[in-house]
């Protein structure tokens, strides 16, 4: 799918990528290239099939990143990608495996869109590049590369995430993953059993871990949920934010009611 992006070619390579084997030559940008200089960059990379657990986990976790202004780093694909670059907006930089006047994947065209106009999108790919079988590989080392950590929340054995993972292991990228059902999530159980990623149990945690002490902004909806509305009428009004906040265990369902445990 062709897009409208009006974009321009980076001054100068950013020094996350002198790590490289194979730097990239150029750098063409489209949106806020500001986001290159924050100092807290986490990659979030992982399956296009997400569970609904892992779907809620990173969208928790993405959105929690952003608010402490870190900026989450992924490659724009279906499933754990698109979910982290949304919940992170504005606060991510999507590294597409297309040339700029291309949106790739096109079913994400609506999520890509904002993150152009809000956020940032690099590619190394000057115009007219479609994705090729090898780009995804070369997509992925630009993401790790650009990361100072890099979280797997869910992958299969052989795929592109764990791919990821070993340029991770490579280039001494700190690798996190979500603990995952033993039948499920091969990947990252085989990345848990042989020592070679850490796991997030607790996502406050892990937060705390990285960025010190918590921005914690107003939280409008727990203010909402004090006057204990039924499930559905809190879902209307805020959707998944209502399985989310039940997930960590900010509020709970009593008699069909939502009540605020913190």
């Amino acid at each position: 799918m062709q897009s409208n992006f009006n974009f321009f070619k980076l001054e100068s390579i950013p020094k996350s990528f002198d790590i490289l084997k194979n730097k990239p030559n150029q750098l063409y940008y489209t949106g806020d290239p500001t986001l290159l200089q924050s100092t807290h960059k986490i990659g979030i990379v992982g399956t296009r099939r997400p569970s609904p657990y892992t779907k809620n986990f990173v969208f928790s976790l993405a959105r929690k990143i952003s608010q402490n202004n870190g900026v989450v780093v992924s490659g724009g694909a279906l499933g754990v990608d698109i979910i982290a670059q949304n919940a992170a907006l504005p606060r991510t930089i999507m590294v597409s495996p297309a040339s700029l006047d291309i949106i790739y994947p096109p079913a994400n065209v609506s999520i890509i869109t904002q993150i152009a106009q809000k956020a940032l999108i690099l590619s190394e790919y000057e115009k007219n590049y479609a994705p090729k079988n090898y780009s995804f590989i070369e997509r992925n080392r630009l993401v790790i590369a650009l990361s100072d950590w890099v979280i797997i929340p869910e992958a299969d054995l052989q795929s592109g995430s764990m791919q990821s993972a070993k340029i991770a292991k490579e280039y001494h990228k700190p690798i996190f993953v979500l603990p995952q059902r033993i039948i499920e999530s091969k990947g990252t159980n085989y990345l848990l059993q042989n020592s070679l990623a850490q796991a997030i149990y607790d996502i406050d945690a892990f937060i705390q871990a990285i960025f010190g002490k918590q921005t914690k902004p107003q939280d409008e909806f727990l203010k909402y949920c004090k006057d204990m509305p039924t499930f559905e009428e809190a879902y209307l009004r805020y959707g998944d934010k209502v399985l989310e906040y039940e997930i960590e265990g900010k509020i709970v369902r009593e008699n069909g009611l939502l009540k605020v445990t913190l």
